[in-house]
């Protein structure tokens, strides 16, 4: 079984969080916050393991690799175990090794993981996708891959426009977002009726993915400090994690399917917390003794 970490190694070093996976809304507009468990706090089983990904919107595929999904022409091995019914509720369990056979001779823990606290397999449950070679020779150590990396590309042309239409009170702005939802996420024609920054802040989050923005548009909107407050409540802040599991229920309805189980990967030990400091660069001593009209940034 040929996996994700073949010839790769550090191949999680970068791994999407559940908060990035659940930024990508639903394509009935729906926020995009991932269904696990009911209203009565019980797993909702799902027939497919790529089940809880349905209807989203598409660039999730483009960005992400996940449970159930393709990469270089073969499916990925992506399961961090089973659920077991123990007559009350579902126990569950994980391979000693990855790609171990459960009792029942299905799958226990993919080649994929996921996996907590281990290197070179995904803690969150997804991979990068985007701007990775899927060429099926490609590996990090930088063999048979050749992709362009955009600098300026014609989907952020379209947010910027946006954002620049809004701040002006323009009607054209929802135009231009709803163009590219349609185009790249496949939501249905003026799938926004209204706009919000909140909404614009979100679609630049999900577009421009791991394009080396959304750092820098924190910033510039003032609300780094409150994406990244440092706090164990926030989600943003927090980076969780969402596990498949394979049933294990001989002779019932749901044998043979699939819950996810969201969790906190012990690698990512604190929230993340961005300073306030960080909003201003220094400015030398010797710049500031040769201009007295210039003022010592704050925190600095």
């Amino acid at each position: 079984m040929k996996s994700l970490t073949d010839d790769n190694e550090s191949s999680s070093t970068i791994s999407p969080s559940l908060s990035l996976v659940e930024s990508f809304d639903y394509l009935n507009g729906e926020k995009g916050a991932l269904k696990y468990k009911d209203a009565d706090n019980k797993y909702i089983v799902y027939n497919s393991i790529s089940g809880i990904f349905d209807n989203k919107d598409a660039r999730l595929y483009g960005t992400v690799i996940y449970a159930g999904t393709t990469f270089r022409g073969s499916a990925v091995n992506i399961q961090a175990g089973v659920a077991e019914w123990d007559g009350s509720k579902y126990v569950l369990t994980t391979g000693a090794n990855l790609g171990d056979r459960y009792t029942d001779g299905g799958l226990w823990t993919g080649f994929d993981g996921p996996r907590d606290n281990a290197q070179d397999v995904s803690n969150t449950g997804f991979y990068l996708r985007k701007m990775v070679s899927d060429a099926v020779a490609a590996s990090s150590r930088g063999t048979a891959a050749d992709n362009w990396w955009p600098w300026f590309r014609l989907g952020e042309i379209y947010l910027n426009a946006t954002e620049a239409a809004f701040e002006l009170n323009d009607a054209s702005a929802i135009g231009y977002i709803n163009k590219l939802r349609e185009v790249h996420g496949g939501f249905a024609a003026n799938s926004l009726t209204t706009l919000s920054l909140e909404k614009i802040q979100n679609e630049r989050r999900v577009e421009l993915a791991f394009e080396d923005h959304r750092y820098f548009d924190l910033k510039r909107w003032r609300i780094a400090h409150l994406v990244w407050d440092g706090t164990e409540t926030n989600a943003d802040a927090v980076v969780h994690g969402i596990y498949p599991y394979r049933i294990v229920r001989a002779g019932h309805a749901d044998d043979g399917k699939f819950l996810y189980n969201k969790i906190r990967p012990t690698r990512f030990k604190k929230p993340r917390f961005f300073r306030m400091a960080n909003y201003y660069s220094s400015i030398a001593d010797d710049v500031l003794n040769n201009n007295p009209k210039l003022v010592k940034n704050p925190f600095h």
